[in-house]
Formats: C-alpha cells, structure tokens, sequence
C-alpha cells in the first residue's frame, strides 16, 4: 500500500472516528436534552394538573362558604327553613345580593338549590342566564346525582359547537346536599341540593392566569382530532371532560411552546451542521500537506534504498528534520549489518538451547512424578506378592504326593514370580530398586552378552559389538547393567521385524560444558551406544518412550516397562540417556555413566547357595503387614527357629526387655507406622548388644538411608523372597561373626 493511500486511509479513519465521535456527542447532547425537557416536561404537567385543581377547587370553596355562611344564619333564614316555606320571594330578595358577591369572588358563574324531590327552587346566573338557567335536559333527576354516595362533579355542553371559530365551551359543576342542622354524617335523607356551576372555554380561557410565556388551553370536541407538535422542546397536556354519566363530551388541551428553548433546539442543529462541514475541511488540508511533507521525502528515501545510493542518504541526514535523523539511522544500519546479523544468530541459537533445557527440566519433572507414583505401587505389590509366593512355595512342599494340586500351587508360584518381575521393573523405572554397585568393565559386560543377546533377539538380526580400546570402567550393579542391555536389544528386535543390524559400542568421552546431557555435570564418561537400523520414531513418540506402560506395540505384544526400566537403572547409577531417531532411519540410545579409575570387581564364579540348615536360635520378627509377618513366622517355626513376632517397634523393645537380650536375631521391615526399622533396631540392641539385623523391604539403599541407618551394621533381604532364599539368608545371619555391614539380596 502507497504512503498516500495509507495517509489517506489514516485521515479518513480518523474523520470517521471524528464524525462517529461527533454524531455520538449530538445524539448524547440530544438526549440530555430529551431528558431535560422530559423532567421540565414532567414538573410542567405537575404544575398544570396542580393549577387546574386550583381553579375546580374555587367551587369547592364556593359550596363550602355557602355551608359556613347556612350556619351563621337564624335558624327562620337557613335554605332549609327557605324550602320548607317554599318561599321563593323572600329567597330571591335576600340571597341574590350574597350569592352574586360570592359568585364573583370564587369566579362561580351559577348556583342551583334544588328540593329533595328534584325540582328548582332557586337559580342565579352572572352570564348566560337563559342557558343556565336549569340544568341540561339529559340530567333526568337531581337525586340521583347525589345516590351515589360522593359530592357530584361532572361537565356539560353549553352549545353544540365552538364559539369564535376556535374554543367551545363547557360548564363544570359541583355540589352537596342539604342535610338536617344535626345529621353531619348524612344519616337521614337529604332536604334539598346546592349545585355550583362555572363556564370553561370562550373569554373565559383567555383571561385565565397561565403558567408561562407560551401557554395556549384549548377545548375541544371528543371527536376532533388534536394537533401534534413534532418538536422536542414543545409541551402539551390533555384532559378528557366527562358527563354525570361518564361519558366523554369535550377534551381540555394545554400546549406550551417555549422560544427559548426552540431557539437552543435550532442553534444546536446548526452548530452541529457547522462543525462536520469544519472538519471535512480540515481533514482535506492535512491531508494535501501530509502527502506534501511525508510522502516526498520518503520517495526519495526508498528509490536510494533500491538503488543501494548510501552517499544521497548521507546527504538526507545532513537535515535536521526527523527525516533526516531517519537517513543518519539507515546509514548507521548498513554500517553495522553484519554485526546486528551475527548476534540475531547468536540470539536465536540461545533461545532454542533455554527451550531445549526447558522442555528437558519438564520431562524430567514429569518422570520424576511419575516415578514416585510407580515406587509406591511397586512396594505395596511387594508385600501381596511376597505372601503369594511363600505361600505357593510352603503349598508346592506340602503336596508333593497330589499332583493335580502341586501344579496349581506352581501355576501360582509362576504368576507371582510374573508379577515380582514386573515391580521390580517399576521399581527400576522409579529408582527404588536394591542394588549391588561394583567396579564393572563395559567391554566385558558388553562381550559376555553378545551370544545370549544373538538368542534373544534372533537370527534375523545381525548383532555387532565395538567395545572401547581401553578399559571402560563403570560403578553400577552388572546384574543391571545387562538388564539395561538386553532391553535395548529387545526394543531395537521390535523396530525391525524384516531383519536389520544391531550396533553395540562403548565409548570413553568427555563431556563439556556445551554438551548437555539431562542433569549430568561436565566430567569423565563411558558412552554405551545401541543403533539399530529399525522403523526410527517421531517426535512425539521420542518424548514419551521412557514413561512407564507406553507402547506402540499392538495388545498383547508389550508391558510398556522395557524403557521405564532402563531410564531408571541409569539414572539410579547417576548416569544420563539420550535418544536420537528419525522416521525411517534407526534410532541410537546413549547411556552416560560416570567413568572410575579403580580396579576391576567382577568376580567369574558363581556362589552356590547353602542348603537349609535348620536351628534353635530366638528370632524377634517385627513387621506391619500382617499376611507377610505370619508368612515368615511360618517358614522360620518349620525350621526349628523360637520366634517372636509384633507389628509394631514398642513392642518389639518390651519383648526384648523380656527376654533379657537372648535374642539372636532381629528381622523388621525398614518403613513402619510407630517406628521405623533403624529405631527398632536401635532399642532391641540396648538390651541385647550382640543381636544380628536383617532388614526385610522393597526400598533402595537411598531410602533406606533416608531412615536413618547408616550408623547400623545390618544386611538387607529384598521382597519379594521364596522361603528358601529367607531360611538361607537367615542361616548366613546367624552364622555370620556378629552384627554384620550393609549387605542386600
């Protein structure tokens, strides 16, 4: 888009929001204005219905003077004494002179009295007295007026039609009953009527005192159609007249029109009209002179950048207009193109390296949770399955001579032998695991496995092996280790189901400080790399290989557990793993463990286990799983052991004190509710220093230490155990010369 066409669309989105602006303000000036005159409008109809009130109530007065001056008069001269004479003389000659004054002082125009039966007794009229003279013909009788229980107030017609081309004319009427001198609460019938009438329209409109400048009271016929005022400062108000029967006869019509207010109306549209005409032309003149000293300039700008012309730059920036300062700017930046472009690279590279450690603090973050949670599962599986392998065992001993029976208690044995290997795969993943760290060479591990790994995997697969020239000495439990091996053989078989390559090699590496690799700080490490030439994996699946029960293998066909397990193997020997893969290409794990200058412990031979041995010694057991304390009860009384047993450590303490230190050997798990197995241990040697400690548990050395038992000698037997490997592994305790170190099984 060209500089003009913008500067035109700026200037003419902005005479928009103006204009927008600008109709807003009218709408909200018209508005409060229309609010204003709403309320004026409202206090004027107050002020109207309370001065048309002001003038009805004169009759009001009028009958109310009537009734005070009744009860001034002697009793021979009261209305009522008046009609009960009859004497029509002496009432016209004595009420005439009284009832004109008071005619003129209310502005009444007529006053009627009426006997009880109806009829006209009395009239006095100070105009149109041949037309007032009685009541309208249609008023079929004046009691009636006054049945129904409230004084009459009602309108007639004078004439048919509108006097002077312009007003017609009605009279309104009030009256009261003429009572008894003492039935104030109109208990009797009435004795007679007093009716007072006034004439509304004509002159008399005209001289009425109105309520401003403007005022204009009409009366027209129901029928008549009401002129309209279109313009928001004019103020009307309407009253319907009605009959003693209800009916509509005429409607009153006040209208105020108001100069000032139309003048501010007017000025108000104009001023309006005034202002949008100002700022189209304003906006027309910016316009033209921002083209003139914005789009110039910057012409001139860009056809120097085409051209690459940096000398008629260098001459803009010699102005000292913003344009200018804009020229000494782009020269400076060619100046220094090379220089903001390698440190935008350098730049970029560093925030991909933060997001790199980011996602892999995450990851890490998120294994670690997970982690714990499958530890946890795994050591409680760990009790249940203790108890269903001793057991299974104790029923495979005892039928022997029932084979139907004995394979049962096999099948049993079998699946608990199942399930021990799957937590202990878990308890790999989540770190928990009992190890037995030794001074290891990869390249004999590696070399050792070459053929049982060829008859894991298959003959399909062609394995190679690249052992480092040097030794590649490791601290890590070789058991582990070719655990850690032979599930990377496995998964890579997976990957390439047609045949493939399977490269194994150990490597001696130095890692830098530019070379990340999890957490593991700069230092000495043996790389143990596994390549296949197998279906690779996305991005996706990279990051979510090592989680526990993750598989893209079909149902049936994986636990999810063969990575889990060889992530926390390597990071439970302090080393670090790292995966490198592409769709269709292999993949290659890296296992980084922390290089060792010691010699060499790998012993070639393999340990026989001892025969069972029975003994008489006193075996204080202290374990609060209670299906797995009445297992080891069982196996030890079978094999001629006195044993005591608690679930808890207070417990354990009194049994000790009891037995005045003829313990021979204490068996506790590590983590108890009460006491945990160190502080067990430590109150059962009070009494009896020379007693022997085997730990029974599910827990690493790690969180075995974390309970305080670094002070102690004592060995570990891990869960879950056959009664076998427990009545060896009590038979090496007791045989031992005492309390001995760490050792685990």
């Amino acid at each position: 888009m060209r500089v003009r066409t913008a500067i035109l669309l700026l200037l003419l989105l902005a005479g928009a929001a103006f204009l927008a602006g600008l109709f807003t303000m009218r709408r909200f000036g018209e508005d409060q204005f229309a609010a204003a005159i709403e309320l004026r409008k409202s206090d004027w109809r107050k002020a109207v219905v309370h001065f048309l009130e002001g003038q009805r109530e004169k009759l009001n007065l009028l009958i109310k003077q009537h009734d005070s001056e009744e009860a001034d008069e002697a009793p021979e001269e009261s209305t009522l004494k008046v009609l009960v004479r009859n004497d029509r003389e002496w009432a016209k000659r004595v009420w005439d002179d009284t009832m004109r004054k008071n005619l003129r002082s209310f502005d009444a125009t007529v006053v009627w009295v009426f006997r009880a039966d109806g009829s006209l007794f009395y009239t006095l009229a100070n105009a149109e007295e041949e037309r007032l003279a009685s009541l309208p013909a249609a008023l079929d009788s004046v009691p009636n007026l006054f049945a129904r229980g409230k004084p009459p107030h009602f309108y007639f017609a004078l004439e048919a039609g509108p006097v002077d081309g312009k007003h017609r004319r009605v009279v309104e009427v009030r009256g009261m009953p003429i009572r008894l001198p003492n039935d104030s609460e109109g208990k009797t019938p009435p004795q007679g009527y007093f009716l007072a009438g006034r004439i509304w329209g004509g002159e008399m409109l005209q001289e009425l005192p109105m309520l401003s400048t403007g005022d204009d009271m009409v009366i027209l016929a129901p029928d008549e159609k009401i002129p309209r005022e279109t313009r928001v400062s004019t103020m009307q108000y309407e009253e319907d007249l009605r009959d003693w029967k209800g009916s509509n006869i005429a409607r009153l019509v006040i209208t105020n029109r108001s100069p000032a207010l139309a003048d501010v109306e007017s000025q108000g549209g104009a001023l309006f009209k005034a202002l949008v005409i100002g700022a189209l032309a304003l906006f027309a003149v910016l316009f033209f002179a921002l083209g003139r000293s914005i789009v110039h300039p910057l012409r001139t700008m860009i056809n120097a950048l085409h051209r690459e012309d940096v000398k008629r730059l260098e001459v803009m920036g010699k102005q000292k207009a913003e344009f200018g300062e804009l020229a000494r700017l782009i020269v400076a930046f060619f100046d220094q193109q090379v220089t903001l472009t390698g440190e935008m690279l350098e730049r970029i590279a560093a925030e991909k390296a933060l997001r790199e450690s980011e996602e892999m603090l995450r990851h890490s973050q998120k294994m670690e949770a997970v982690g714990r949670l499958a530890g946890g599962v795994a050591h409680d599986f760990n009790n249940l399955l203790t108890a269903i392998i001793g057991y299974a065992d104790l029923l495979r001993t005892r039928l022997a001579g029932d084979a139907a029976s004995r394979q049962s208690a096999d099948l049993i044995h079998q699946a608990g032998e199942q399930a021990a290997g799957l937590t202990r795969q878990l308890l790999a993943f989540s770190r928990k695991q009992l190890l037995q760290p030794k001074v290891i060479d990869l390249n004999r591990i590696v070399t050792n496995l070459h053929r049982l790994l060829q008859r894991i995997i298959g003959e399909h697969i062609e394995i190679q092996t690249a052992p480092e020239a040097s030794p590649a000495c490791v601290k890590a439990d070789p058991g582990q280790i070719e655990q850690v091996i032979v599930n990377l053989g496995v998964n890579a078989r997976d990957a390439m189901p047609r045949g493939g390559r399977l490269m194994i090699r150990t490597v001696n590496i130095e890692l830098g400080p530019g070379e990340p690799v999890g957490e593991l700080a700069v230092g000495a490490y043996i790389a143990l790399e596994v390549t296949d030439s197998g279906e690779g994996m996305d991005e996706e699946t990279k990051k979510r290989i090592f989680e526990p029960f993750f598989t893209t293998k079909g149902p049936g066909k994986g636990t999810g557990l063969g990575l889990a397990t060889v992530y926390g193997i390597v990071r439970q020997s302090h080393g670090g793993i790292e995966v490198e893969s592409e769709k269709g290409k292999g993949s290659t794990f890296r296992i980084l463990l922390p290089r060792v200058d010691e010699v060499v412990d790998m012993p070639d031979t393999v340990a026989v286990a001892a025969p069972r041995v029975a003994g008489g010694e006193t075996i204080l057991i202290v374990e609060d799983e209670e299906i797995v304390r009445e297992l080891v009860c069982e196996i030890l009384r079978a094999d001629g052991y006195r044993v005591l047993a608690t679930d808890r450590g207070s417990e354990a303490a009194r049994l000790a004190g009891q037995e005045k230190g003829r313990i021979d050997l204490l068996i506790s798990d590590v983590v108890m509710p009460e006491m945990n197995g160190g502080e067990v241990a430590r109150c059962v040697r009070e009494v009896a220093p020379r007693v022997r400690v085997l730990f029974v548990s599910g827990y690493s050395e790690n969180d075995m230490a974390d309970q305080g038992l670094e002070a102690l000698a004592f060995q570990v037997l891990q869960k879950p155990f056959t009664p076998s490997v427990l009545a060896a592994k009590v038979r090496e305790v007791l045989q031992g010369d005492g309390p001995t170190s760490p050792k685990s099984v």
